[in-house]
């Protein structure tokens, strides 16, 4: 796992929760605190967010670039 981020801040990035496509632009990315853990990435959501929150950080493991 890397400890720098492979997104970049203007992305559009998605993630799949339960079957369900979710799509967000990164808008701020962060290097992991330390070997084993994931880059933290903050998205904003585009549509009806996943959870309540508009924005949110989201481990980048998690996260595909969205190919257009």
């Amino acid at each position: 796992m890397s400890i720098v981020p492979k997104l970049q801040k203007g992305q559009l990035a998605q993630t799949v929760i339960a079957g369900v496509r979710y799509i967000g632009l990164v808008k701020k990315t962060t290097m992991a605190r330390r070997r084993g853990m994931s880059p933290m990435v903050l998205i904003q959501w585009v549509g009806e967010p996943p959870r309540d929150f508009p924005e949110e950080y989201v481990e980048e493991h998690a996260l595909t670039l969205v190919d257009y």
